[in-house]
């Protein structure tokens, strides 16, 4: 694509990937996303950075969120850890 043609990211790929941490029965998407058209990858914006059992977060530079969840009627159970901070994108 050349670079003055500015690309409408009208194909993106997205990555979803499940994991479990430490002693709990919360589990997280980790989701992240590249346009297929111009190789960018995507940005989540509205997320703190960190990890939390208790809502979504991301990682430093905005390019991966992770978004915890439990089966529906399950309590979370073990030590739910975690840590947020704030971003400037």
């Amino acid at each position: 694509m050349s670079a003055t043609v500015q690309c409408p990211h009208s194909d993106l790929h997205i990555a979803v990937n499940h994991v479990a941490f430490g002693d709990t029965n919360v589990h997280y998407l980790e989701i992240r996303a590249r346009c297929k058209v111009c190789d960018r990858p995507v940005v989540f914006r509205g997320v703190p950075l960190g990890l939390s059992p208790h809502h979504p977060t991301g990682e430093l530079g905005g390019y991966e969120v992770r978004l915890p969840f439990l089966v529906e009627g399950e309590e979370p159970t073990g030590k739910l850890l975690g840590f947020t901070g704030k971003r400037t994108l």
